[in-house]
C-alpha cells in the first residue's frame, strides 16, 4: 500500500515507501493512517471507538471496566455509584496513552438483554456500509442492538426475536468473507418465522448513537 499521505497505525510498519502489515488480518483506514486488525486475538482499544463493557470494580469516583482486551479502561462517574460490578455498559473510548491506560466517557447502562461476543475483526460486517447490515438487523428482528468494536454487542427485546437476532448475526461472523450475505440476511430474517408486533415508537426503536457507524470502513457486499 502506497504511503502517501498516511502513516502506519498498530500492525503495520513503513518500507520503501509503502505500508505493510505486520500480522495477519484486516486492513482498516482511519483518518490518515492504516491499521490491522488482527484475524483472532484480543481487541486493541483505539480512541473514539465505541465498545461493550462490563464494570469489573468500583472506586470512589469511578469504575474499571472489562473492554475484552488486555487493557482495563476506567471511567469517571458523573455522580456517585452510577455503575456497580457487573453492569454492562456501552461506552466511547476518549484516550488511549502510551502505557495503554485507556480513558472512557459517555457510560450507558445496558439492561434486560442478552450479551454475545464475536471475533472483533467481524464487527465492521455486522454494521456494513454506512450502517446497512446494522439497520437490517435492528429493523427486520425488531430488537435494539448494540454493537460494540470490541466484538460484543448487546441485543434488547422479546425472547424469540432476540434469538433471531443473534442467529443472524452468527450467520454474519461465519459467513462474512462471502458476497451476497446481505441478501441471505434479508432473507433469514424474513423466513424465521415468529410473531410479528406492531412497530415500536421511534424513540423505543434504536436507542444507539449514529455516531457508532463513523468508527467503521465501507464494509459489504
Amino acid at each position: 500500500m502506497d504511503d502517501t499521505g498516511v502513516r502506519a497505525g498498530f500492525g503495520a510498519y513503513k518500507e520503501d515507501g509503502k505500508i505493510y502489515s505486520s500480522l495477519y488480518g484486516v486492513a482498516e483506514e482511519f483518518d490518515d493512517a492504516v491499521r490491522v486488525v488482527p484475524l483472532c486475538g484480543k481487541y486493541k482499544p483505539y480512541k473514539d471507538d465505541f465498545v461493550v463493557g462490563i464494570v469489573e470494580a468500583v472506586r470512589f469516583k469511578g469504575c474499571f471496566v472489562d473492554l475484552n482486551s488486555p487493557y482495563k479502561g476506567y471511567l469517571a462517574f458523573e455522580r456517585d455509584d452510577e455503575f456497580k460490578v457487573g453492569d454492562i455498559i456501552f461506552v466511547k473510548i476518549d484516550d488511549v496513552d502510551e502505557a495503554n491506560k485507556i480513558g472512557l466517557v459517555d457510560g450507558r447502562l445496558l439492561y434486560d438483554g442478552k450479551l454475545i461476543t464475536i471475533a472483533p475483526v467481524k464487527i465492521p460486517r455486522v454494521v456494513g456500509k454506512k450502517g446497512s447490515m446494522l439497520n437490517i438487523l435492528r429493523t427486520d428482528s425488531r430488537c435494539m442492538i448494540f454493537v460494540g468494536r470490541n466484538g460484543r454487542i448487546f441485543i434488547k427485546g422479546r425472547p424469540e426475536e432476540v434469538e433471531r437476532a443473534e442467529n443472524a448475526i452468527r450467520m454474519i461472523e461465519r459467513e462474512a468473507h462471502t458476497s451476497g450475505l446481505t441478501e441471505r440476511v434479508k432473507s433469514f430474517l424474513s423466513g424465521s418465522g415468529g410473531p410479528v408486533r406492531p412497530e415500536a415508537p421511534k424513540e423505543e426503536q434504536h436507542g444507539e448513537p449514529d455516531t457508532v457507524f463513523e468508527q467503521f470502513g465501507e464494509e459489504g457486499d
